[in-house]
């Protein structure tokens, strides 16, 4: 795996198999995982459109998975631990339609260096989703994620452990949780402070 940010795009590049929750999402192989910053007023009418011409314009080519954030990629999180890369960026300007208050998208890319079970791929976006949801109560919040939100959950076996299944309190588990809950916790407080620094 290689990843860079190129023209407000975290692009991550590698031989995946992947499920993603985003735009054109499912499950699938892939060989470019990215997430673009938007600006904040973002309102296409076809998204799918738009994610498909970014990857023109970004020179990636299928199959591929995608997100959109109006988050900077200044703020992006990145956190490792052993096998596990965990990417974050977190912004709370829209919370679920349990809560409103105010309004953003947290995405997390999770990408890992073994191969992953189907019931270990599943489990993955459970941990994590429960780790993003932590992390907001664990902050003060009053909600568990926004109308927006997304995972994408990618591995390629370069060296890694073979991984049969992904909750919280497993090895695998545990990284998911730790490296999510860090990034959702610094992702949100760095996009704050930019915006209270603007």
């Amino acid at each position: 795996m290689k990843y860079q940010i190129k023209d407000n795009t975290l692009v991550i590049e590698g031989r995946f198999e992947a499920i993603s929750s985003g735009l054109k999402g499912g499950r699938g192989r892939a060989g470019c995982l990215f997430n673009h910053e938007v600006q904040p007023d973002f309102d296409n009418y076809d998204p799918l459109e738009y994610l498909e011409n970014l990857a023109g314009f970004l020179d990636v080519k299928p199959p591929y998975f995608g997100l959109l954030t109006a988050v900077s990629m200044d703020n992006l999180c990145v956190m490792k631990d052993d096998y596990l890369t965990t990417f974050v960026t977190a912004g709370i300007t829209h919370p679920s339609v349990f809560r409103v208050n105010r309004v953003g998208t947290i995405n997390i890319i999770l990408v890992v260096d073994g191969i992953l079970s189907e019931s270990a791929m599943v489990g993955t976006i459970i941990t994590a989703t429960e780790a993003k949801g932590l992390a907001l109560m664990e902050m003060g919040y009053d909600f568990l994620g926004t109308t927006t939100d997304a995972v994408i959950l990618a591995y390629q076996n370069v060296s890694g452990p073979s991984i049969e299944y992904a909750g919280s309190y497993t090895e695998f588990g545990e990284k998911i949780m730790g490296t999510v809950l860090m990034g959702v916790k610094e992702g949100i407080k760095n996009t704050e402070q930019s915006f209270s620094s603007t």
